[in-house]
């Protein structure tokens, strides 16, 4: 089993959902974050227009959803190309993927332990 933490932009949380709805990925945990890869983050106010006000700005965090994905060593390929599939713009501040082992799982309710606690 592995853990899949994923870093995404805020505007594509919802279509990154819905195709992960779609090829069944439905147990997940999900929330907003604040956080900075590698590069400085700066904006305009002005985007692009020459009229306004082009101060530069600079954050030292920016608003990111995280989510949180359980999944069985054979389904991990198909899950992270869900995500690329869909995150993937080729720009700075696509995201991030981080997969860590799984040691063991147990459903609290009925006691069931790992993959049996995924399904």
């Amino acid at each position: 089993m592995k853990n899949v933490i994923v870093f995404l932009r805020p505007n594509c949380y919802f279509k990154t959902k819905e195709a992960l709805n779609e090829k069944r990925f439905f147990a997940m945990n999900t929330k907003e974050v604040l956080g900075r890869g590698k590069e400085h983050v700066s904006f305009t106010t002005g985007e692009g227009n020459s009229e306004a006000d082009d101060k530069i700005y600079s954050r030292t965090f920016v608003a990111k959803k995280m989510i949180n994905i359980v999944v069985t060593d054979d389904r991990l390929d198909e899950l992270i190309d869900v995500i690329l599939s869909v995150n993937s713009h080729g720009a700075e501040g696509d995201g991030k993927i981080f997969v860590t082992p799984v040691d063991s799982c147990i459903r609290i309710h009925t006691g069931e332990t790992d993959e049996d606690a995924l399904i």
